[in-house]
């Protein structure tokens, strides 16, 4: 087997602290940035269940991930190693016991990415975020397994309202919380750029800093000092909750596209999940994607027609009469093959010829009939006056 190619240079921060809420000084949060045989791994875990038992869920998540990373075979894809690794942890914190009875089963989120040469495989469980940034754009690379996303999703709130809402914490997905779990990973690695930078993040970051802020502070500044500037902003508002983040920047471009690569950064963003759902705006009609191929939009009215004669060539393409639909009544149908319009004068003149060949065929018809009824009454007459005579 030949052996793998070698890991892209990466640079990262990671940064992980307790907040400022009194009642959860204890972290619950666990990270770890690997470099394994697959990628550069980078994992954010935030565990729940009540202090102790939160911090284990996570802690124990993490180790099994490792672990399947360090023990899985070569040939595997890393994408399937990830997703395998994830599954795993799931299994090993769902045999967990909290002490805390009344708090339930002990738990954790989870959000990954693994950095190749051909891209970075992105999987999550939960609401702890991934976002990629290029240039002067972010794009979400995750959606929250959260009440408050299926609402925001559906139109019915919006990302200011989220904030608020009494189900703000409760999360629908989570690693332990039943023997087996549905793990989102992207169908496709994302192909970043050299310069490109990966933020992973638990909810204490995204619940209090703003998607353009993260973009700022981690597109100007080196990842070391991104991850300070980020946890010491989610700090100053109120830091509610533990608070972790990494920073990863890219410092080589993913190979060449090969089968199975997802799109660039610039592609992401016309496909991905639609903004809105981040910034409190419904987009129903506007599904997300995952093809990078081009989607052409449906204009709100219909399209303008090259009147008749405008030269075929200036249209571009030849298009069958069936292709071409009728704008005069508001309607679009389609129009079977054309046929040369009758002339009206000759319509008339037909219509004129056919009334008079009627009247004549009539009178002919009439004058015969008058002829043979009068022949009739002649008849009997002659026989009556032969009687006569032959009498006399």
């Amino acid at each position: 087997m030949p052996p793998a190619p070698p890991l892209p240079a990466i640079e990262c921060g990671q940064r992980t602290d307790p907040g400022r809420d009194p009642s959860k000084q204890v972290n619950e949060d666990a990270f770890e940035v690997r470099e394994t045989r697959f990628g550069h791994l980078c994992v954010v875990c935030d565990g729940m269940g009540g202090h102790a038992d939160g911090r284990e869920a996570s802690q124990r998540a993490i180790t099994t991930i490792l672990e399947v990373f360090h023990h899985a075979p070569e040939s595997w894809a890393p994408g399937r190693v990830l997703r395998t690794a994830i599954e795993e942890a799931n299994r090993r914190v769902h045999v967990l016991r909290t002490s805390e009875v009344r708090l339930g089963h002990p738990g954790s989120t989870v959000v990954a990415a693994l950095l190749h040469t051909h891209g970075t495989e992105i999987a999550h469980v939960g609401d702890s975020r991934a976002y990629l940034v290029h240039l002067s754009q972010i794009s979400p690379l995750t959606r929250d397994h959260s009440i408050i996303q299926e609402l925001i999703d559906r139109g019915l709130l919006t990302a200011r309202q989220a904030l608020h809402h009494p189900d703000a914490n409760r999360i629908t997905r989570a690693l332990g919380i039943a023997p087996d779990v549905q793990v989102d990973l992207r169908a496709q690695p994302v192909r970043h750029e050299a310069g490109d930078v990966f933020v992973l993040c638990s909810d204490g970051l995204s619940d209090l800093v703003e998607q353009e802020e993260i973009l700022a502070i981690a597109r100007d500044v080196p990842p070391a000092e991104a991850v300070v500037k980020l946890v010491d902003l989610a700090n100053a508002r109120g830091g509610h909750d533990n608070v972790t983040v990494l920073v990863v920047r890219s410092r080589e471009s993913a190979t060449l596209p090969t089968p199975g690569v997802g799109p660039t950064i610039v592609e992401t963003e016309a496909i991905a999940q639609p903004a809105a759902a981040f910034e409190g705006r419904a987009s129903p009609s506007t599904p997300p994607r995952t093809s990078p191929t081009p989607v052409a939009t449906v204009p709100d009215s219909p399209p303008s027609v090259s009147p008749p004669s405008a030269p075929r060539s200036a249209r571009g393409s030849v298009r069958s009469d069936q292709d071409v639909t009728r704008q005069s009544d508001g309607v679009s149908a389609p129009r079977g093959p054309a046929h040369p319009r009758q002339p009206l004068a000759l319509v008339i003149a037909a219509l004129v010829l056919a009334m008079v060949a009627i009247l004549l065929l009539g009178g002919l018809l009439l004058s015969h009939l008058a002829e043979r009824g009068g022949k009739r009454h002649a008849r009997p007459i002659d026989r009556a006056s032969s009687s006569v005579a032959a009498s006399a």
